[in-house]
């Protein structure tokens, strides 16, 4: 391997409960519903996750989260929930956000 530099931050340890977190949101529609209408209940539920972390997923700060070192298809998947409604799921039938807006 020619450049054997990540192309990322390496996660820190600590961090795998920030990835189930972000992970937990994406397969359970029903918590990112309540996580849109009251994150601090929803991040309150993950005691393992340290409080620089929890800001950053309640601000949407995905420049941050890839500054941190999670795993950029995690951030992704979150930004595309967060701003377009859209999510990678296990379900295909479930991969239609409750906060899609049809017409």
């Amino acid at each position: 391997m020619a450049n054997e530099s990540l192309m990322y931050p390496r996660p820190q340890v600590g961090d795998f409960y920030v990835h189930r977190l972000l992970h937990d949101m994406q397969e359970d529609e029903d918590l990112f519903v309540e996580f849109l209408g009251d994150s601090d209940a929803v991040l309150g539920r993950y005691p393992e996750v340290d409080d620089e972390a929890k800001k950053l997923i309640a601000t949407h700060d995905y420049a941050g989260m890839q500054k941190r070192g999670l795993h950029p298809i995690m951030i992704v998947q979150f930004q595309r929930h967060i701003e377009w409604g859209m999510r990678m799921t296990a379900s295909r039938a479930a991969a239609t956000s409750v906060t899609d807006v049809t017409s």
